[in-house]
């Protein structure tokens, strides 16, 4: 039986949270400190409808601990909430990192 529970969530337009390339880091940080099993996971704007969060073209993380979204939301900026979530599928379904920054050619 799949385990539900209550979880922080920071959401913010697609593209604030891992446009640069600093989330990434962070979640293979965390991941790097704590093992692949860390409750933390970062949801791309598809994952974001797939769960139910509410709004559009958004991106999320989501983790077990308060400290964690509020760090992220000093860091970054968006709303935080929290929302139920089944635990299984976002193991299954949001392990994956956020996305590597885009660099822009400035060369001339």
């Amino acid at each position: 039986m799949s385990e539900t529970k209550d979880l922080y969530v920071l959401l913010a337009p697609a593209g604030q949270l891992s446009g640069n390339g600093q989330l990434r880091e962070t979640v293979k940080e965390q991941r790097n400190r704590k093992g692949d099993e860390v409750p933390f996971w970062y949801l791309s704007p598809e994952l974001v409808k797939r769960f139910g969060l509410p709004g559009q073209d958004l991106e999320a993380i989501v983790a077990e601990e308060s400290s964690s979204i509020n760090w992220l939301k000093l860091r970054f900026g968006g709303e935080s909430c929290t929302s139920q979530f089944d635990i299984d599928q976002l193991r299954q379904e949001a392990k994956g990192l956020p996305p590597a920054p885009r660099f822009k050619d400035i060369s001339v």
